[in-house]
């Protein structure tokens, strides 16, 4: 049976704030709704006439399609409250097939992008309490920052293991890497890591709400990198 948990999100009372996370969302679920009709009726014609890279690509693209749409009716549900809560579904969570769930998403990028992903799990990993859908967001996000920051033919792997009474989730690439000073604020909201000097696209906040789910799971997030020499990204959750 799943236990529902309230944790309060930092910096999330304040009505402007509020105000604008409410806007923002409506905004974006109108050409959302679009997107899901058409990939779902192409995907119905897929299901006839496509091979199977084809159908695979348009149920990667369903997918996350459905978990913006859900991510979405969270925060509108949070500007109805006035609450700023975030509700945690805690289950027992096969983090192996999570895994290997998000190596399945990400992998359209990382080939657009002429690199190699490589999954790297032990045949048995133990089965984690907590909310699969946050911990697979929060993983995602280091492996989409992973694809941002390493070039064309450059390396990615994700690992896994136990080590002790946790579980140790790792995101290894061999990009630029992150020096000493961005490293000190990387998890905080708004901050991004500048590519010579190029900023580059996003808002910001993957790295943020990364760390935000992973406290609230009772877990850590943290970087080792070198400028020039790669990063590497550990989730360690309590067993």
């Amino acid at each position: 049976m799943k236990a529902k948990e309230e944790r309060q999100l930092p910096d999330q009372k304040d009505e402007e704030w509020l105000q604008f996370i409410g806007t923002l969302s409506h905004e974006l679920k109108t050409p959302l709704t679009s997107i899901l009709a058409a990939a779902g009726l192409l995907a119905e014609e897929l299901e006839q006439t496509g091979d199977e890279s084809h159908k695979k690509l348009i149920q990667n693209i369903l997918h996350n399609s459905a978990t913006l749409e859900k991510r979405l009716a969270e925060l509108l549900e949070i500007i109805k409250t006035g609450g700023g809560r975030l509700r945690l579904n805690l289950e027992p969570v096969d983090i192996r097939s999570l895994l290997q769930g998000v190596g399945w998403q990400i992998s359209a990028v990382i080939q657009q992008k002429g690199q190699t992903l490589t999954v790297d799990l032990p045949p048995s990993i133990p089965i984690v309490q907590g909310d699969g859908q946050r911990l697979e967001q929060a993983v995602l996000n280091l492996m989409t920052n992973a694809t941002k920051f390493t070039p064309a033919g450059g390396s990615i792997t994700l690992r896994a293991r136990k080590e002790n009474n946790h579980l140790l989730i790792s995101v290894q690439d061999n990009g630029i890497g992150i020096s000493r000073d961005e490293q000190a604020k990387l998890f905080k909201p708004y901050s991004r890591i500048n590519s010579d000097r190029q900023p580059q696209p996003g808002l910001g906040l993957g790295l943020a709400m990364a760390k935000q789910v992973i406290d609230l799971h009772g877990g850590k997030i943290w970087v080792e990198s070198e400028r020039g020499k790669g990063s590497t990204f550990f989730i360690s959750l309590p067993l």
